[in-house]
């Protein structure tokens, strides 16, 4: 893999053979032709930490002059979300600064709490409650319904042809018929990557996600006993903690701008 952060690399990982990387000599570009909407699956990243607006967004409209967002990110480690950032939000744009964790020792295991079943989703009712949820969560985030509700089918979709490929596993936490909480992790010999952990609004605090991510984790360790566990947290957020309750550390920082035809996505 050309890329130097884990992230990013975890990220052309779990796209498999949905996307392209195109390497050129200042920076990649990522597509998923499948995926227009999907603006993380569609960017493009810069090799140096150099920041200059205005060219680095009409790069991105030359790589793709039919796409109805601009998302660029830095290749760079040790690239901090800091002032020169602030020329972005001048043009619109949000800027986009993550934790990419690793799970480098033993797992700290947490059990599902009483009531709660842990299990892959399987019918075509469990995937629909998944992208529901998933939408739901979307939209409460601050995601125009018209424009996310749309998007996350779609990306709903691939993410069940890649698990149903052996890629990896998408699961649920159950209570009843009610779909808790849900998370994918897509894994090979080297990398495990988590996708879309989210766990419903009034099942929060209960120790749900720390359950899914338990058993994410001992799902992909028990295929690839070697595999290094990776998930990505907003800096300032709850769910970081949560995965640091696990065993996760943090590694680097991701930072990425964007700017879409009307609300967030990714």
């Amino acid at each position: 893999m050309p890329l130097t952060s884990l992230g990013l690399a975890s990220d052309v990982m779990v796209l498999g053979d949905q996307s392209t990387l195109d390497e050129q000599p200042d920076r990649f570009i990522l597509r998923s032709p499948n995926e227009p909407d999907y603006w993380f699956g569609n960017m493009v990243i810069f090799r140096d930490d150099s920041i200059d607006p205005e060219p680095q967004i009409a790069q991105f409209k030359a790589d793709f002059p039919n796409a109805r967002h601009v998302t660029l990110a830095w290749d760079v480690v040790g690239m901090q979300a800091d002032a020169r950032l602030d020329a972005f939000r001048g043009f619109g744009f949000k800027v986009d600064h993550s934790d990419v964790l690793t799970l480098e020792a033993e797992l700290i295991p947490s059990g599902a709490p009483d009531g709660i079943t842990i299990r892959p989703l399987e019918s075509d009712e469990d995937w629909q409650k998944a992208t529901e949820l998933q939408g739901i969560i979307g939209v409460a985030e601050g995601n125009l319904a018209d424009e996310y509700l749309p998007y996350i089918k779609t990306r709903m979709e691939t993410c069940r042809r890649l698990t149903q490929g052996g890629l990896g596993i998408w699961l649920g936490a159950f209570d009843g018929e009610t779909l808790a909480g849900d998370l994918g992790i897509y894994a090979d010999q080297r990398t495990a990557r988590y996708q879309a952990v989210e766990t419903r609004v009034d099942y929060r605090r209960r120790g749900i996600c720390a359950a899914l991510v338990t058993s994410a984790a001992q799902w992909a360790r028990s295929r690839y006993p070697d595999t290094r566990p990776i998930i990505i947290a907003a800096s300032d957020g709850d769910a970081g903690r949560v995965y640091r309750r696990c065993g996760f550390e943090r590694q680097e920082q991701l930072v990425a701008v964007f700017r879409g035809p009307k609300a967030r996505m990714n």
